[in-house]
């Protein structure tokens, strides 16, 4: 009786054995199997990318919504300067840097994971009631929405789904924060648009230019800049004025102006103090009439003698300015080749 027990033991051990062989063994080769790869094939890998490889670069229109408004842009083919134009909320040259930015973060974005689109998901994601959307137009017509939901801080993620697309997407956030940006934060504000590396002269006229008073000039000379009477001049004091010139701006821009107030600016401007010509290497060339400090403007709260108009040629619309800048172009060329001229902030 003893014997025929052990024996039964011995067998059962055996069977169990086997079978935990056979199942290590099968799962082993299902783990083995299913697997996710090392080496992704390029192929596949791009489809990690939210948009496709170009789609970005082809957009010629971006429509962007958030809690702050709707701002509409456009890409200009005429303004190399200020590629891109908000045709609304005010039709205006749009920040063209931060349009680029937006554009490059989209390009950027990385899938993390794609879930189901229905109506239990979309809600969890916050997809139903978003504040961000962003619309991209293609050179082809052909439209596509992007909407953003639900931002999880940990890990700096957030869901959003596409119009042409049935799927919900976990995605690395951006790094613009979109829900921030208002009107201000879209307008170039800049008076002078140039890229100082293309400039060949820059020319300060008292009064208008037709009465050729020139009270400075900075002409590029092969390698070097020179004068009036050829004085040679200080590289670094005229890429110094050039970038005075190219960081200054402007809070109020009269694009929307009445009747008695377009009348009163032309008054302005039919008499400048100053009127500025640049070229570039390009042969263009753009004017700048700066006017006389203003007594009032019609419907436009000033203080009387505290500011002064600038209208560039490349602009419909002049700028207005505080009257502590009309030093950058009361500057005379002896400063330019003494010593370069201390930096401004505006």
């Amino acid at each position: 009786m003893l014997i025929r027990l052990d024996i039964k033991k011995s067998s059962l051990s055996t069977w169990m054995m086997g079978f935990f062989t056979i199942i290590l063994f099968l799962t082993g080769f299902y783990s083995d199997f299913f697997q996710a790869p090392i080496d992704i094939n390029p192929e596949i890998s791009r489809y990690r990318s939210l948009f496709q490889p170009g789609q970005i670069l082809g957009i010629r229109e971006l429509i962007l919504k958030n809690n702050l408004g709707t701002f509409h842009f456009e890409k200009s083919a005429t303004d190399p300067d200020t590629p891109w134009t908000m045709i609304s909320p005010r039709k205006l040259p749009a920040n063209s840097s931060l349009v680029k930015t937006i554009l490059k973060d989209l390009n950027n974005v990385q899938i993390r994971s794609v879930h189901q689109s229905d109506a239990i998901n979309i809600a969890n994601y916050s997809l139903d009631s978003t504040s961000l959307e962003i619309t991209l137009i293609g050179s082809n017509e052909k439209t596509s929405s992007l909407k953003f939901g639900l931002v999880n801080p940990l890990d700096n993620s957030t869901y959003v789904s596409l119009s042409d697309q049935d799927a919900i997407y976990h995605i690395d956030n951006i790094s613009t924060t979109l829900n921030t940006l208002d009107l201000a934060s879209f307008v170039d504000t800049r008076i002078f648009t140039f890229d100082q590396s293309s400039i060949e002269s820059i020319k300060i006229f008292r009064g208008q230019k037709e009465r050729k008073n020139i009270s400075l000039l900075a002409e590029k000379n092969k390698m070097s800049w020179i004068g009036q009477q050829n004085l040679l001049l200080k590289t670094e004091a005229v890429k110094d004025f050039m970038g005075d010139l190219a960081d200054l701006r402007s809070a109020l821009i009269l694009d929307k102006v009445s009747e008695e107030l377009a009348q009163s600016i032309a008054e302005y401007l039919e008499k400048p103090n100053y009127e500025i010509v640049v070229t570039d290497n390009q042969n263009n060339s753009y004017t700048y009439l700066v006017s006389g400090l203003i007594r009032a403007l019609p419907g436009v709260k000033l203080e009387k003698w505290q500011y002064f108009i600038i209208q560039p040629s490349n602009r419909t619309f002049p700028y207005v300015l505080n009257k502590k800048v009309l030093e950058l172009f009361q500057r005379s060329e002896k400063r330019l080749r003494s010593f370069p001229v201390k930096k401004l902030f505006y």
